[in-house]
This record gives structure tokens, sequence and C-alpha cells, in this order.
């Protein structure tokens, strides 16, 4: 991840058994997120809850070479995870959190409350369609391509990573289907790690916080001195080009300052 990255191309491809149709899904581990639940007051909007997400992945990407519906039965969806319906199942949603940020208190959530289930269901289902609107919980149809091979069904599957996903270790997985069953299945480890400046940036800013501070407020100093210097520059440029530009029309004679004030005058007598 270099400091211009926009996502990545990937490829996955592999061999399934002959016959099948294969669907591929990238999952993050799962995560505890935060979040702020606004709320009317009158004519502007508060905090009216605090919501804490648990068991929720840090993303979902689902692939599949047929709608998915075709290709498994619904006892396999639930039994392997295969659709959102099956992590809208497994994500515990709580309210009135007063969890911090800090390993102990996440673990413990002592403080949180289980809200009823209509107001759980409604959480949950606008966690989904937020993580769905930032590009990290999608699905796509037709995106794996299977051929018939000599030794069974070859896949592949060609797709741009989205540029919102975090650095970190995903899974990814492929399950083989037959006869609305998964047949075969298959896992690795995909590694997204950053390199070369933003990395060495990060790795300041954990381990020597104040020189990274430093530096923050020395690159703001500069940034902000050149760009007034630029500025100012370019200003009087324009300036110095403004008078000449309009006292010269097209077509007409220039004149110059100061040689038409030295004219001879001859008197007659």
């Amino acid at each position: 991840m270099g400091a211009f990255y926009n996502g990545a191309r990937v490829r996955i491809e592999g061999t399934a058994p002959a016959d099948s149709s294969v669907l591929v899904i990238i999952e993050g581990t799962e995560r505890d997120e935060f979040f702020n639940r606004k709320g009317r007051m009158g004519l502007i909007w508060l905090t009216v809850d605090r919501i804490h997400v648990k068991h929720a992945p840090s993303i979902f990407l689902r692939f599949t070479s047929a709608p998915l519906g075709s290709m498994v039965d619904e006892r396999d969806i639930q039994k392997y995870d295969l659709d959102e319906a099956a992590i809208h199942d497994r994500v515990r949603v709580l309210s009135h959190c007063k969890c911090s940020l800090t390993a102990r208190q996440q673990q413990n959530g002592a403080h949180d409350v289980v809200p009823d289930a209509s107001y759980a269901a409604l959480l949950c289902a606008d966690f989904l369609k937020l993580k769905e609107g930032e590009g990290i919980y999608f699905e796509q149809s037709g995106a794996v391509k299977v051929v018939p091979s000599a030794s069974g069904t070859a896949y592949a599957l060609v797709f741009d990573w989205p540029k919102k996903i975090p650095p970190g270790r995903y899974r990814v997985a492929a399950y083989a289907c037959r006869g609305q069953q998964v047949i075969a299945q298959s896992a690795a480890t995909l590694e997204l790690a950053e390199v070369g400046f933003p990395a060495y940036m990060a790795e300041l800013a954990s381990t020597h916080p104040w020189i990274y501070g430093i530096a923050a407020v020395l690159a703001a100093i500069l940034a902000g001195f050149l760009t007034d210097l630029f500025t100012s520059r370019l200003q009087r440029r324009r300036k110095s080009k403004a008078p000449s530009e309009a006292g010269n029309p097209e077509g007409e004679p220039r004149v110059i300052p100061g040689i038409a004030s030295q004219r001879k005058v001859v008197h007659h007598s």
C-alpha cells in the first residue's frame, strides 16, 4: 500500500471437482465495533444511544459462478455462513454501551444492554447497510469463471480489491458445489500489508509517538509556508502583468511611460 494506494487487482484460481460450480468468500476476522445512534430532538440531531456490535467480520466479499440459490441449498448456506443472512444471525448487537476501546472492557461488556428483538433487528440491518455502502460487504454473481479441464473444473476470479479495506490477514475460501450441496472446499490466507513510506510512518506513530507528533507539526508548518509563498508569488506575477495588458489593447500602438512626456517644443517667431 503506497502513498497513492487506490486498491489492487487480485486473481484467485484453482481446480475443483468435475461438473461443479464454485463460490469464493473472502472474510476478515471478527471484531468489536462501536457506533453512535442519532435521534432528532426538536430541530437538532443528538446522540441518543451508543451501539456495540460484536462478532461481525471486518469484511465479507462473496463471488459466485452462478446465483447462490441455484448452487447450494439453505442448509449448507447456514452451515458454511455463505451469505449475509448467516452473518445477521451471528452478529450480536448491544445498546446503551458504556465500554471504552480498551481490550479488557471490550471483552467484559458488563455495561451493555441487550435490546428487544425488533430494535436489535433494526440495528443489525442498519449495520449491514452501512458496511455495504462502504464497499466491504458485497456479493457478486457470475464473477467466478469455470471451464472444464482434464483434472476437473478450472476456476478463476479477477476483481478489484476495495481500497477502504485496511491492512490485515484475510481468509480466502473456495467452495465447490454440485447437486445443491458443498462437495469440497479449500482455504488460504491473504495478507494485506503496508510497505514503504506509509509503513514507516505507521511504525513511527506507534513506537515513537512524540517524534511522529513533532514531525507532523513541522510538516504542517512547512506545507503552510510553501503554500503561502507560492500564492503570494502567483498574485505578484498577475499584478505585474495586468497594467501592460490593460494599457495595450489589440491594434493600438504601445505607449511607453516616460517617453511621451519627453517631447521637443519648437517655437516659431
